[in-house]
C-alpha cells in the first residue's frame, strides 16, 4: 500500500503536509504558553496577546487550506484536480498575508504597551497605522492579481511574481521597523546594558523574519510557468515556514528572559492598575525574622529621564508596564533570659 503522502521528486505533497503540520504543532505550544502566562503569571492579556492568538487562528486555518490544496494536488506534477488546488492555494496566502500582519501588530501592539514616552507612543501609533495599510493593501494586491474574474489561475501570468517582490519588499521593511522600536524603548531608560540588550535581543529575533522572507521570495524567482503546481512546493513550503515563525517570534518578548531584564518578578509578583509588582519573602536567623511585604509609602518606577522631573506619583499614569519595587522590612529581636541551675554548685 502507497504512503499517503509520498515524497518523490514529481511529488513534493509530503514535504508540504509535514513541514504546515510541525510548524503548526510547535506555533499552537507557543500559543498555548502565552495564554497560560497571561493567565496564571504575568497578566492580564491585553491587545498584543488578542492579535497574536487571532493570528494563531489564522495559521491553523492556512494549515487547513494548504492540506486541501495538498489532497487535490498542490506540490505534484501530475494534480488530480489543479483548479482546486489552485484556489486552496489561493485561499493559504490570503491567510499568509493575514497571518503575518498579525504577528507584526502584535509586537507594535505589545511595544507600545512597555512604552511611556509620548513621542515613542506616536512612534507605535504610526507603526501600527503602517502595519494595517501594508496588510489590506497586499491583500488586495493578491486578491485582484492577474486576472480579477479568476486571480488564481496564473498559468501564463507573470505579474504576480512582480506584487509578490513589492509586498517583501515592505515586510522586510515593516520588520526592521520593529526592532528599530524596540531600539527606541530602551535608549532612554536607566538601566544596565546588559538588560537592554536582553530586551532589544528578544524583539531582534524578527531579525530572522526577515531572512525567511527574502528566502521565499528567492524560490518565487524561480518559479516557471511549466507545471506550476510542483515548482511552487518550495514556495509552499518556506511560507509555512515564514507564518508560524513568525507568530512564534511574537510571543519571543513575553518570556522568562525578558521579563527578568525587567525585574518583574517572573510570576511572583501580582498586577495593579496597569502595573506590575515584585513580591517575596527574605529569611533571616531565628532571631531576627524579617518580612517583605508591599506598601504604596516606597515606590521605585523605571522611567525615561525625560518623564521622571514630570512625574508626581509613581503610582499613577497611563497604562504599560511600570516597574514598582517595593520594601518595608520589619526587625524583631527576641531576648532570652539565662538562670543558673539550682543543682549547679553541688558535686
Amino acid at each position: 500500500m502507497a504512503a499517503p503522502y509520498a515524497i518523490t521528486p514529481t511529488d513534493r505533497g509530503g514535504v508540504i503536509v509535514i513541514t504546515a503540520t510541525l510548524f503548526m504543532s510547535w506555533m499552537v505550544l507557543v500559543s498555548l504558553f502565552r495564554v497560560y502566562m497571561r493567565v496564571a503569571m504575568n497578566g492580564p492579556p491585553g491587545w498584543d496577546d488578542a492579535v497574536a492568538w487571532i493570528g494563531g487562528v489564522i495559521g491553523i486555518g492556512n494549515v487547513c487550506a494548504i492540506m486541501n490544496g495538498v489532497a487535490h494536488g498542490l506540490g505534484r506534477a501530475d494534480p488530480s484536480d489543479g483548479a482546486r488546488a489552485m484556489k486552496a492555494w489561493y485561499t493559504a496566502e490570503m491567510l499568509f498575508l493575514a497571518g503575518q500582519c498579525a504577528a507584526k501588530m502584535s509586537v507594535c501592539l505589545l511595544l507600545r504597551r512597555l512604552g511611556r514616552e509620548t513621542a515613542y507612543l506616536r512612534l507605535c501609533t504610526g507603526g501600527l497605522v503602517i502595519l494595517a495599510s501594508w496588510g489590506v493593501a497586499s491583500i488586495l494586491a493578491m486578491a485582484l492579481q492577474c486576472e480579477p474574474g479568476h486571480p488564481w489561475e496564473l498559468t501564463g501570468c507573470r505579474s504576480f511574481i512582480a506584487g509578490w517582490r513589492a509586498i517583501a519588499a515592505f515586510d522586510a521593511i515593516t520588520e526592521a521597523l520593529l526592532v528599530g522600536l524596540s531600539i527606541r524603548l530602551v535608549w532612554g531608560v536607566q538601566m544596565r546594558r546588559s538588560q537592554k540588550a536582553a530586551v532589544i535581543g528578544a524583539f531582534g529575533t524578527r531579525v530572522l523574519i526577515i531572512v525567511l522572507v527574502i528566502l521565499r521570495q528567492c524560490y518565487l524567482n524561480r518559479v516557471g510557468s511549466d507545471q506550476l503546481l510542483l515548482g511552487i512546493s518550495d514556495v509552499v513550503v518556506a511560507t509555512e515556514v515564514l507564518l508560524h515563525s513568525s507568530l512564534m517570534a511574537a510571543t519571543v518578548p513575553c518570556l522568562k528572559p525578558f521579563v527578568m531584564a525587567f525585574n518583574t518578578g517572573w510570576g511572583q509578583g501580582g498586577q495593579k492598575e496597569g502595573s506590575y509588582l515584585r513580591s517575596g519573602t527574605s529569611g533571616g536567623t531565628p532571631s531576627q525574622p524579617r518580612s517583605h511585604i508591599r506598601s504604596a509609602d516606597d515606590e521605585i518606577a523605571m522611567l525615561a529621564p525625560k518623564d521622571i522631573g514630570d512625574r508626581q506619583d509613581p503610582g499613577e499614569g497611563p497604562s504599560g508596564l511600570v516597574i514598582h519595587e517595593t520594601r518595608e522590612w520589619t526587625l524583631r529581636t527576641e531576648y532570652i533570659e539565662m538562670r543558673p541551675l539550682k543543682d549547679s554548685g553541688k558535686a
